[in-house]
């Protein structure tokens, strides 16, 4: 979410967003999720398997899927399928690991009431929104955590095969979800355009810590009541005697978050918009940029380089500043900022920033984006999957197209190393073996 209006439809989808309000240490210990696995044994066969970024690939392949897992991946002809496994025939297509979307908001009026929307009408929203683009993991950075939680809690208590007609009827289909529930603001930080249009009711139920102690007691509330990570703002703008000013939040309160977060094996996110706020990240030990910064003149590649140093990693959502007539001179400057950061070694995660974004199809413009920013197949593909399953300690579940693995799986209609917007094009998505979006035909 960008706190930086550029346009009157960003400024709207802000508004929606606050209205829905009401790897330096271990790995993150985050909420058990544990979606029931397909029972049936399914084989995807001939399509061409990239079993891992920087892996070559397997022509002609087969991936055999049993209890929710992949048991055998390989070509065709070198993997027994045994007798009265589904066989779905994907010759021409692209095999992937399922995809992360690293930045994601539950906040559009459509989730309200999640805990008691029919079971198809939430499907439906998810694959608008996520699986029909691949996302069988998601990390919501800012959202009413309640209602983001049911809406987890009604995936992960799929029934599973063989239970009775009317519970197999209200399954719901959708992604991994980890979420931050509402982010931690400077005191008298909220931004302007916030404080400017919500009633006082609303805006008391942010958080401005004042002290480190606050702080503290912000982040154990929230870890208390379900949060997975936890999201600041190092800078906002605000309204200060009639003029602009960015107000950033003082550094022992950074710091006091983060080892709060870090002592809960929690990480930390920040939206920094300013150098200013990259800054605060480092000094506070923040653990991943939520944003590119919105002024590019100020950063240089000492910053990427003390970034990369400090384990930072990077969201670019470059969508989103990227204008709704596509890119122009000031965007060539965050693109610049982020091959800077891709030639420096740091690890970058995508993100869409998609439910604060609510033209969905129009996302698919971040692998333009990120190409033009320098990242290759294979780097896109990691920030996809290895690097956030890696970065939110999921690597043993998900991430590679390789046995063991969660059968966790994206089916592409074309091959993204010669398009890379093919990575869009989904035929089917396919979470713990079972298929979660199916296109109606090939794209």
């Amino acid at each position: 979410m960008n706190v930086f209006p550029v346009g009157s439809n960003r400024r709207a989808g802000i508004f929606i967003f606050i209205i829905s309000l009401a790897l330096c240490f271990s790995p993150p210990a985050f909420a058990q999720q544990t979606i029931p696995p397909a029972n049936q044994r399914l084989a995807l066969i001939g399509a061409t398997i990239y079993p891992a970024p920087f892996q070559p690939p397997i022509p002609n392949g087969v991936v055999l899927i049993e209890n929710g897992k992949i048991i055998a991946v390989g070509e065709k002809g070198k993997v027994q399928i045994p007798p009265g496994v589904e066989m779905i025939d994907c010759t021409g297509r692209t095999i992937v690991a399922g995809f992360w979307n690293s930045h994601v908001h539950f906040t559009e009026p459509k989730w309200d009431n999640a805990a008691n929307l029919p079971s198809t009408q939430l499907t439906k929203q998810l694959q608008e929104m996520l699986t029909r683009y691949g996302f069988t993991s998601v990390v919501d950075t800012g959202s009413l955590l309640p209602n983001t939680l049911a809406i987890r809690a009604r995936i992960e208590s799929r029934p599973t095969a063989g239970e009775v007609p009317d519970k197999v009827a209200d399954k719901v289909a959708g992604p991994r979800i980890l979420t931050a529930g509402s982010p931690l603001f400077p005191k008298d930080g909220i931004p302007y355009y916030l404080v400017d249009t919500l009633p006082p009711d609303i805006l008391k139920l942010l958080d401005q810590p004042a002290t480190p102690e606050e702080a503290v007691r912000a982040v154990d509330e929230h870890v208390a009541q379900g949060a997975d990570i936890i999201k600041l703002f190092t800078v906002s703008p605000v309204h200060h005697e009639g003029k602009l000013i960015w107000r950033p939040m003082p550094l022992a309160i950074v710091q006091a978050v983060t080892a709060e977060a870090h002592r809960k094996g929690k990480l930390v996110f920040a939206h920094p918009s300013l150098v200013e706020g990259a800054e605060l990240v480092l000094r506070g030990h923040v653990d991943l940029l939520a944003h590119t910064v919105e002024d590019p003149e100020h950063w240089d590649n000492s910053l990427a380089a003390r970034l990369k140093a400090a384990n930072v990693s990077l969201i670019p959502t470059l969508t989103l500043f990227s204008g709704e007539s596509g890119p122009d001179a000031a965007h060539e400057g965050i693109l610049r900022e982020v091959k800077s950061y891709s030639d420096a070694g740091g690890q970058i995660l995508f993100g869409t920033d998609v439910g604060y974004l609510t033209d969905y199809p129009l996302l698919s413009r971040e692998f333009e984006l990120l190409a033009r920013a320098g990242l290759t197949f294979d780097q896109t593909l990691a920030a996809l999957t290895t690097a956030p399953a890696a970065r939110f300690g999921f690597t043993a579940a998900t991430g590679r197209v390789a046995a063991g693995q969660d059968a966790d799986l994206v089916v592409l209609n074309g091959d993204p190393t010669g398009d890379i917007k093919a990575l869009s094009r989904v035929a089917l998505t396919v979470r713990s073996g079972n298929i979660i979006y199916r296109a109606p035909h090939r794209n």
